[in-house]
């Protein structure tokens, strides 16, 4: 079964994001100086070059990737409603104005505007997205453009196995004087595909209900394990292990 890959937002396919956009930097706030300190770790320095980072959301990695030694940034994003929060990253910090260039396709049809050498890339929370070919041509462009010795790193959104996942909570956040609370839950779609509810709920002090919102997504299941061997057959090499869970680093042999 082939699902519409989630990143074309053409029309024929709703930019789910669009739901939570405006919320977005609040709702990974909690969560930014753990991924920060992931991909610090994994991918070390970056001796200049091109950095690539494939659905940069928000944007809340790139001050990261340029501090980490990017020369040029690139942020993959193809959602609009996204996007507004990445131009606005982009645009109040001068440093980053100046290098980050926003590419607004999908992958793999925004390696066109890409450039054909990366000193590295990242990919966080969102391979499954992409489809089974989309997957291979990301492999195939990973593995071609990234100089000898430089590295990409994913991190995978559980669950590692089709199965289902019952509600669950996944915080709350305080903006002012409201509440911005998340949950979701994952129910099988086939042998491979999940689909996601995801619902948010805005409330006040007394957590009375301001706003709720809710959207629904196929999302391509992916163990670390397999994502490691599909790098290995187009030469990519994984390291440091499993040393983060749910995190990937892959490298080009130099």
């Amino acid at each position: 079964m082939r699902f519409p890959n989630n990143f074309l937002y053409d029309g024929r396919v709703t930019d789910s994001y669009s739901v939570n956009a405006e919320w977005y930097a609040a709702l990974i706030a909690p969560w930014q100086d753990g991924m920060d300190s992931a991909v610090r770790q994994l991918l070390g320095p970056i001796d200049g070059g091109a950095v690539v980072d494939i659905a940069s959301g928000v944007g809340t990695g790139l001050p990261l990737l340029h501090e980490l030694g990017a020369e040029r940034l690139y942020a993959v994003e193809p959602s609009e409603a996204m996007r507004i929060g990445l131009m606005t990253t982009v645009a109040r910090d001068p440093r980053l104005m100046g290098v980050t260039t926003v590419v607004p396709h999908a992958f793999p049809q925004a390696s066109e505007l890409l450039p054909a050498e990366w000193s590295a890339g990242v990919m966080l929370n969102a391979l499954g997205h992409l489809d089974d070919a989309d997957r291979e041509a990301l492999w195939a462009t990973v593995a071609q453009r990234l100089t000898p010795g430089g590295r990409f790193v994913l991190s995978l959104q559980p669950p590692e196995a089709v199965t289902e996942v019952p509600w669950a909570d996944f915080g709350s956040v305080h903006i002012g004087d409201h509440i911005l609370q998340t949950r979701g839950k994952a129910e099988p779609l086939s042998g491979t595909h999940v689909e996601w509810t995801m619902e948010w709920t805005l409330m006040d002090q007394d957590r009375a209900v301001i706003d709720a919102r809710t959207t629904t997504y196929p999302w391509r299941v992916l163990s670390h394990d397999q994502v490691v061997d599909e790098a290995s057959r187009h030469g990519l090499v994984e390291v440091h292990g499993e040393a983060i869970p749910t995190f990937v680093a892959l490298e080009k042999p130099a």
